[in-house]
């Protein structure tokens, strides 16, 4: 008799344990993670703040975040310690700042976020969001009129294309003997000494700046100047021609010699700002163009300080 009220007490027991960890569960379990981008759409370089959020009834529970170093397509510049605010409810944050230099649509996946209760754990998954990142801005200025015909000169003798095709023909391997020629006999480099760019570029800083009074005509000759320096430098240190490259194509150059996040991030601002200025009659303030100069001088400095670091240890 005795047996059979224990065994009955435990079974009790054990249902009502199991009734308790079936409510309790969906408590925890409907703390949903909010997580938040203040873009979508980027252009290279350009930065995202990513937040996630929890939001609990009570300081009774703690949340592990595990935020990976390395996510795909994107660089991690920044990521804050989790933080806790008290407002009504418990508030738990992490904040992270990505950006990225791979053109295409790319998703930022979904995270592992452990809570804690107690002796309870739960692990919930933050939701992935799809970023668009882009080169350029997108072209919105319309549809243009198809160009006419063009008028075709047609000659009728053909002996007398023959005969020019094989004068020009003749004329190239001239001009190109001659460039052979002269390229052996000449020892310096094709865009001048790599030892002394960094320098120049740093003098043409100086002199920029020197002449730069802040009024209106001069602000977008000023920001065009800051490109070419950037790009003349380069075109040195890499021994080809970097001045005719878009933007989009320098910046591509640019993360191919595995610069720094930071660096890439600044290169991809100024070089934004300063195509703003020359092709979108962007006029910034006087102050903003000054900071624009500073930053293409912190530039140039990490620039010089990565190509005369030693191939084996970049």
């Amino acid at each position: 008799m005795s047996r059979n009220i224990c065994k009955k007490t435990r079974l009790i027991l054990q249902s009502c344990f199991l009734l308790l960890l079936f409510f309790s569960a969906p408590c925890i379990l409907a703390q949903k993670v909010s997580t938040a981008v203040d873009r979508k759409d980027i252009l290279i370089g350009e930065k995202i703040h990513y937040n996630i959020k929890f939001t609990f009834p009570s300081s009774d529970y703690q949340v592990l975040f595990n935020i990976p170093d390395s996510i795909p397509h994107f660089y991690l510049v920044n990521k804050t310690k989790s933080d806790s605010v008290e407002m009504g409810n418990y508030l738990v944050q992490q904040k992270i700042v990505l950006t990225s230099f791979d053109s295409g649509k790319w998703s930022i996946p979904s995270f592992p976020v452990r809570v804690q209760k107690g002796s309870s754990v739960y692990t919930l998954n933050t939701d992935p969001v799809l970023i668009d990142v882009r080169y350029s801005p997108e072209d919105t200025t319309g549809i243009y009129d198809i160009k006419p015909p063009i008028n075709v000169f047609v000659v009728e003798n053909s002996w007398l294309i023959i005969a020019a095709t094989v004068l020009t023909l003749l004329v190239l391997l001239y001009l190109l003997w001659q460039y052979i020629k002269q390229r052996k006999c000449r020892k310096k480099p094709l865009f001048g000494s790599p030892q002394s760019a960094y320098r120049e570029a740093m003098d043409a800083l100086e002199e920029l700046s020197k002449n730069f009074s802040g009024s209106k005509d001069e602000v977008k000759p000023f920001h065009a100047s800051l490109s070419d320096i950037l790009r003349q430098y380069n075109s040195r240190m890499q021994q080809s021609n970097m001045m005719t490259k878009t933007t989009g194509e320098l910046l591509l150059c640019f993360k191919e010699k595995n610069l720094g996040a930071d660096t890439l991030s600044a290169i991809a601002e100024v070089l934004r700002k300063n195509d703003a200025v020359k092709f979108a009659k962007f006029i910034p303030l006087q102050t903003e163009s000054k900071n624009t100069w500073e930053q293409m001088k912190n530039i140039l400095s990490s620039l010089q300080q990565f190509y005369q670091t030693p191939k084996s240890q970049v």
